[in-house]
């Protein structure tokens, strides 16, 4: 029973949280780009006859490669799909999309909950539901209207570690479905890979002490079972044979098949006589393949700035906001919990190293509750991930969330731990642990969010440039191209008939790069060259009050400055306007 209680605990404070948003949301509105194309992408789907990778519209009309998998697409098909008789595709995609949110946080809720319960009390176990909805680092990608695969990817690595917790126990069932999840992880986005192969990596250590090969087999035989199943009926817009790493392709298949070869070799490391050499040749065999895979495939370690040459990456990664590190106030709202997570860890790690143990047996349980051998080897290795997560955060903002996890997963533990030391101060320690990791960052946000509140100086007033009405304005240009801000292309796609010239997708560079050029270019007497290669017949411009991050490194004198301080070029003639501060320019001679 505690389990439906604690989904509902996490979705509700989710939906309580997200409650300024959801008056904007029921409007018919989304929070990011990257909703709006995940939605456009299925639509166009469904009017295809099948999921599709590639979104018409984009890059002059020539349409982008998206490079998500499709395992998301396939589940906001599902969900619209009974609503679509009666709602129509459009309004039931929308619909799906909206309670994705707090469908994903009760979710990760629950899974939190779940993969940490073997060492916790069960009466903290909601805590780590409340932290996976309260959490800024998860909080803010699942705002109501987003529709991602943000939440879903936590939760497919809890999943998985929640496995290896039970398998490390040399339990071949649970070894079987952490193979499965972390399966499902990667095909969900390969941005989950370096943490289910961190979740592998307690069972490796295993192997040390316990002959586990059987357990690491059905890990390799669940993992590889899945991304096999899942390149088959999800491949790659350029088929099976395109080598991808930012989503589903041969390459985590050859993962997985490395995974299941090199468990099948162990099987007979495992019967060798000289247990003396077995530990360490065992690490070998599993290990050395993986560095070959790593070397075959750079890009995968390489990670996003792999996929783009390095002087179109340092450009394209300097537009998108989540690739920033955090800053200020944002170290404190982000990146604390994960912190406490690295320092618990480590301070559990030294704890349990200095205490007197039980002679080691091969065959005892190990876990992390500090009943069973070899217990500071176990946190050393939460605390060494939790610190690559950290790292990871502390340089992406993007990231953030992976460290927040591991802070929501060790909060019911600590909770648990405090008790079970006793003393008069056991439950102020928990209120204060609670107040630290649950209330600090979430007043930290509040505040961080009240001084970046953006004030418009010298009494000049700027218009909202909300997208919501945007169709009429379009509807003279519909079938053309018109030249926009590549932030806004997702949106403008989805509400309207145009096609666009850029967006910030890898494999849209080449209109990216364009439509940057066009708006770098000096807006001169004629039409520039460089909004020329673009194609547009059209521009569509809304002042603000700041510099957009594609000019921000020029001088004054672009076309995005000339429009933006009402300077409009001759080339350039206004056919209307609207009230939220849009103007369409068509190009004439």
């Amino acid at each position: 029973m505690i389990y439906p209680l604690l989904f509902l605990l996490a979705a509700g404070l989710n939906i309580l949280l997200g409650l300024p948003q959801w008056p904007h949301v029921l409007a018919g509105n989304l929070q990011d780009p990257d909703s709006y194309m995940r939605l456009l992408r299925i639509e166009q789907g469904v009017h295809a006859g099948h999921l599709v990778t590639i979104v018409a519209g984009d890059q002059s009309g020539h349409g982008v490669m998206v490079e998500w998998s499709r395992l998301l697409d396939m589940i906001i098909w599902l969900l619209a799909a009974p609503m679509a008789p009666f709602l129509g595709w459009h309004r039931a995609l929308f619909a799906a999309g909206v309670a994705l949110g707090p469908l994903g946080v009760g979710w990760l809720g629950v899974s939190l909950a779940w993969a940490v319960e073997p060492m916790a009390l069960r009466r903290h176990l909601w805590s780590a539901a409340a932290a996976s909805a309260l959490l800024p680092a998860i909080a803010s990608i699942a705002l109501p209207g987003v529709v991602h695969y943000h939440v879903a990817l936590l939760a497919l690595i809890t999943l998985t570690a929640g496995c290896v917790l039970r398998a490390v126990r040399d339990n071949v069932w649970y070894g079987f479905l952490a193979g499965v999840c972390g399966g499902f992880a990667i095909w969900m986005t390969p941005e989950t890979m370096p943490f289910v192969l961190m979740a592998y990596g307690a069972l490796a250590l295993r192997w040390l002490y316990a002959r586990n090969a059987v357990v690491l087999l059905a890990t390799g035989a669940g993992c590889f079972d899945v991304l096999g199943a899942g390149l088959f009926v999800d491949p790659p817009a350029g088929g099976y044979g395109v080598p991808e790493i930012d989503r589903l392709s041969y390459v985590y298949l050859a993962l997985g098949l490395i995974l299941l070869a090199s468990a099948t070799l162990l099987l007979r490391v495992q019967q060798a006589r000289h247990a003396r050499w077995r530990g360490p040749l065992g690490l070998l065999v599993m290990g050395l393949p993986l560095l070959g895979w790593m070397l075959v495939f750079p890009g995968v370690v390489e990670g996003p700035a792999g996929l783009l040459p390095p002087a179109e990456a340092k450009v394209f990664f300097s537009n998108i906001l989540e690739q920033m590190p955090p800053r200020g106030l944002e170290l404190i709202v982000f990146l604390l919990p994960g912190a406490w997570a690295v320092f618990y860890a480590m301070t559990r790690a030294w704890r349990e190293w200095r205490a007197p143990r039980a002679p080691f047996h091969a065959d005892a349980d190990i876990d992390l509750l500090g009943t069973a051998p070899r217990v500071p080897l176990a946190w050393a290795y939460v605390a060494l991930c939790a610190a690559v997560a950290l790292g990871l955060g502390a340089g992406y903002l993007l990231f953030t969330s992976l460290s927040a996890i591991f802070a929501a997963a060790l909060l019911p533990v600590a909770l648990s731990w405090i008790e079970g030391t006793g003393g008069s101060q056991a439950l102020f320690k928990r209120m204060a642990l609670l107040c630290l990791i649950l209330l600090g960052p979430f007043l930290a946000a509040r505040a961080n969010a009240h001084a970046a509140t953006p004030t418009v100086g010298m009494g000049k007033a700027y218009p909202s440039c909300a997208l919501h009405n945007i169709a009429p304005l379009l509807a003279p240009a519909a079938g053309q191209v018109v030249l926009a801000l590549p932030q806004d292309t997702p949106e403008l796609l989805y509400r309207s008939h145009i096609f666009t010239v850029g967006s910030l997708y890898h494999h849209g560079i080449a209109g990216f790069m364009k439509d940057r050029a066009a708006w770098r270019a000096s807006p001169g007497l004629r039409e520039p060259a460089a909004v020329a290669r673009t194609d547009a017949h059209y521009v569509l411009f809304c002042s603000t009050a700041g510099r957009f991050l594609l000019v921000a490194d020029l001088p004054r004198s672009t076309l995005w400055d000339a429009l933006n301080e009402g300077v409009v070029p001759p080339w350039l003639k206004a056919l209307a306007h609207n009230k939220d501060g849009w103007t369409l320019y068509k190009i004439v001679p």
